[in-house]
């Protein structure tokens, strides 16, 4: 199956969240793809929408190897077979965990424009969105920092994801999804329209969501 766009793809993920109808709920979406999925699930949930950044910590050898993630308030989730099989110095993870730190920070201002401060999620039920699941170090990673935030129940939405994840994932939270194929290659794959979310689309679906 192939979405058509993010939209259409969260308004079928909403479907299956029915259950939170009625609660208090906040749903986060993990920029930028998972904007517009979330605006969906927060609209049709009729639930307050904001955005919460985790990032992977790829290996001084190649960034592109993830060793681990830290969120946007400095949890640091590792791979700790990753670290002792390629000897990597804490004093690294610390130094790129500090910039990354920095990044996100940056880009949550630019995001939330207009929204004022970070809600609380004690107490609360968190529903994390993305647009799909490729590794899901970035998610892992997002639901400990929410967990350590207080949250009283924790959901992980997303349209699409590998089969082989399901298992996984299912045992850091709750989840819910859509098509979790067995010949996955890229979240990109799965949907007909997958370009880059704007800043202004971003912080346009972001105000719309939260008005009241």
């Amino acid at each position: 199956m192939k979405f058509k766009d993010r939209a259409e793809a969260g308004r079928l993920l909403a479907l299956r969240l029915g259950a939170f109808k009625g609660k208090d709920v906040i749903v986060l979406a993990i920029p930028m793809g998972g904007i517009p999925v979330a605006y969906e699930i927060a609209r049709e949930l009729k639930a307050p929408l904001d955005v919460i950044m985790a990032k992977k910590i790829g290996a001084p050898f190649n960034p592109e190897l993830a060793i681990g993630a830290v969120t946007w308030n400095g949890a640091v989730l590792l791979d700790e077979d990753m670290m002792q099989k390629w000897q990597i110095p804490r004093e690294y993870v610390n130094e790129v965990s500090r910039k990354l730190v920095k990044e996100m920070s940056d880009k949550l201002a630019e995001l939330r424009v207009g929204l004022g401060s970070f809600p609380k999620l004690f107490g609360r039920i968190v529903i994390i969105v993305d647009d799909g699941i490729a590794t899901g170090n970035t998610m892992i990673a997002a639901v400990e920092a929410v967990r350590d935030q207080g949250a009283s129940e924790v959901a992980i939405a997303v349209p699409v994801l590998p089969k082989e994840m399901v298992e996984t994932m299912e045992l850091v939270a709750p989840l819910y999804y859509l098509e979790a194929p067995e010949d996955f290659e890229a979240v990109g794959q799965y949907y007909e329209q997958f370009e880059m979310v704007s800043r202004e689309t971003a912080v346009e679906l972001m105000l719309l969501a939260n008005v009241a």
